[in-house]
C-alpha cells in the first residue's frame, strides 16, 4: 500500500486558517480570563464550541492510499472507507478554484471536508490541487494528494 501526503494547504485556506485560529486563540484568552478572574462560567460554552471547531477542523485532514488492488483508500478521526476501482467510472485532475456551494461541512479551515455542490463528497486540503474522483453510481469525491501526477501514476491512469 502506498500512502501520498495531503497536499499543503492553498494560499487562501491558509490564511483563512490563520485567520480563524488568531480569533479563536483571542476567544479562548479572553474568556479564560474572564472565567478565572470573574467567575463568568457561561463563557465555558463558546470557549467549548471554538475549542471544539478548530480541533475537529484539524481531526478531518485525511490520510490518502492506494492498496494493492488499486483502490482508493481515504481515512480521517471520522472516516475510513474504500473506493473500489471497478466502481471508478472517472478520474479527472481539477486546477484552479471555481465557485463552490458548501452544503454541510468544513469550508476552509484546515481545508474544505464534507458536502459540496449538492452530494459531492470533499476531503481537500488545497484547491489547486484537487482529484475528482466520479464512481458509476453517480457519486463524486474530492481529494487532493501533495503530487496529482503520481497518485495517478499509482492507478495506473496515467503513464
Amino acid at each position: 500500500m502506498k500512502t501520498f501526503p495531503t497536499a499543503k494547504m492553498d494560499q487562501q485556506t491558509l490564511v483563512f486558517t490563520m485567520i480563524f485560529g488568531a480569533i479563536c486563540h483571542a476567544v479562548i484568552g479572553f474568556c479564560g480570563y474572564e472565567i478565572l478572574t470573574k467567575k463568568a462560567f457561561f463563557l465555558l460554552f463558546p470557549v467549548t464550541i471554538v475549542c471544539f471547531a478548530l480541533v475537529s477542523s484539524y481531526l478531518m485532514i485525511p490520510i490518502i492510499s492506494v492498496d494493492s488492488q488499486k483502490n482508493i483508500l481515504i481515512k480521517n478521526q471520522f472516516v475510513n472507507f474504500k473506493i473500489k476501482r471497478e466502481e471508478i467510472a472517472d478520474l479527472e485532475i481539477i486546477s484552479g478554484k471555481k465557485f463552490n456551494i458548501r452544503t454541510f461541512g468544513v469550508g476552509g479551515l484546515f481545508g474544505y471536508f464534507g458536502y459540496f455542490n449538492g452530494n459531492d463528497v470533499w476531503y481537500v486540503t488545497n484547491l489547486d490541487k484537487k482529484v475528482q474522483i466520479k464512481l458509476k453510481s453517480g457519486k463524486t469525491y474530492m481529494i487532493s494528494p501533495e503530487n496529482t501526477e503520481d497518485f495517478l501514476r499509482e492507478l495506473e491512469l496515467l503513464y
